[in-house]
């Protein structure tokens, strides 16, 4: 029994005492009235929460920041009896803007059904929950009221912010900057180096016909290496390592540096992929839950079942491929992302380094570089990756960075604020 319900109780007993020590039969008649009076009170306003069923449609659940989605709540009242009143409301972020009704007030009879609908704007990125619905009824009298939620939470993904790169040429085959990998694994057919003796095994299509033709023996095109085609970023979002009241924006500038990036590369039609020590808020996400039940709406709200937890420890990857939708994956990926606790970047990239693809450069998108971070970096570079780090506002650590990675011939650049996305340098990164 509730508290409520055992000072109700407690209370009545010692008033039935009273008017038994003081032999009033007509008080002991009014307590027993008031306790029937409280029983039906009780039983009323339990019957008319435990028959409601609640849907609810979210229009849009992918969206990009200030956009709005349209929400609509149906509560159907399934029993054979009227509920005299019952008041709703749809729980959503408390800093998103909302147009329209999410609360309603209402008498629901028999079969009948109430909506609401409204428009929800999304200001900041993230994996937010819409729901659960609140309920509210009690008895005629006023004695009891009565809180439930619904079983159902959803959940809408507002995008990261894309800053467009300006200064690169969109146009351009690699506006990212051409970069001579170590190894002559990759050769770039559209440039030319010389020409060689034909060998068996030479495809036709490399055949050099013209010189083949004017000295009557067969000749081979060969090329130069290739350019490096796209990149892997690598965002570091452990936690440890974003401390301190700018936490949660400088958070906010790697995301957006690393969307940025992935955009502007499938601009350009390379290859790129994603690697994170971030974790993914759709795993800790529920969406079906235990409707829950409680005499007073703080209780109600305390009771709401949020998000889960999760043990996770190994990384957020979308593998390195060439695809029309690759941006927009790794884009989905970072709207969802929250700080892990797991592997710090060093770690990461060294548990992951067979499986990450040597004709692609690794672009780090990190808080800060440490002398261990440094090493691993360098010993990427002498395994024959191109390199380049992308240092979140981190003024402290710029120059020790710069000083650590310089001897490895792998350039940082300090990003400080999203407008210094626009004032990259194509021909640096990657070298």
């Amino acid at each position: 029994m509730t508290t409520n319900n055992t000072v109700w109780f407690l209370t009545t007993v010692a008033a039935l005492g009273i008017a038994f020590l003081a032999r009033s039969p007509y008080m002991a008649f009014a307590i027993y009235a008031f306790l029937l009076l409280v029983l039906i009170a009780n039983l009323t306003s339990r019957a008319w929460l435990s028959g409601l069923d609640c849907e609810r449609t979210v229009s849009v659940t992918t969206l990009r920041q200030g956009e709005e989605t349209e929400v609509e709540v149906t509560v159907t009242n399934q029993r054979g009896w009227p509920i005299p009143w019952i008041f709703v409301e749809d729980l959503v972020p408390a800093d998103f803007p909302l147009a329209g009704e999410s609360t309603c007030l209402a008498v629901l009879m028999p079969g009948r059904s109430l909506k609401l609908k409204y428009r929800l704007q999304c200001p900041r990125r993230g994996y937010h929950r819409i729901g659960p619905l609140m309920m509210e009824s009690g008895d005629l009298f006023g004695l009891q009221k009565r809180f439930r939620t619904g079983q159902r939470q959803d959940y809408i993904s507002v995008l990261p912010t894309v800053a467009y790169i300006d200064t690169f040429n969109i146009a351009a085959r690699r506006p990212q900057g051409p970069v001579r990998i170590s190894n002559r694994v990759y050769e770039d057919p559209t440039r030319i180096a010389g020409l060689r003796e034909y060998a068996p095994g030479d495809p036709l299509n490399r055949i050099h016909w013209k010189a083949s033709a004017r000295t009557g023996e067969l000749f081979t095109k060969q090329a130069e290496p290739s350019s490096v085609l796209g990149a892997t970023l690598i965002l570091d979002l452990f936690g440890p390592c974003y401390q301190g009241e700018t936490a949660e924006a400088r958070m906010e500038l790697a995301i957006t540096t690393t969307a940025s990036i992935a955009y502007l590369l499938q601009l350009s039609g390379e290859q790129l992929g994603l690697l994170t020590n971030a974790r993914d808020a759709a795993e800790v996400a529920r969406y079906d839950v235990d409707a829950q039940q409680a005499l007073s709406r703080d209780d109600a709200h305390d009771a709401v079942v949020g998000e889960g937890t999760s043990d996770r420890l190994s990384p957020l990857c979308v593998p390195t491929l060439r695809t029309p939708i690759q941006a927009q994956r790794i884009i989905e990926n970072l709207a969802r992302v929250l700080p892990g606790e797991g592997l710090d970047v060093g770690q990461l990239i060294m548990a992951q380094f067979r499986g990450l693809p040597r004709d692609a450069a690794l672009l780090p998108v990190l808080p800060s570089v440490s002398e261990d971070l440094a090493l691993v970096l360098a010993n990427m570079k002498l395994s024959g990756f191109a390199v380049s780090v992308f240092l979140i506002d981190n003024s402290a650590n710029y120059d020790t960075a710069a000083g650590l990675l310089a001897p490895h011939g792998i350039h940082v650049f300090h990003i400080e604020h999203e407008r210094h996305l626009h004032e990259l340098s194509p021909d640096k990164i990657g070298h």
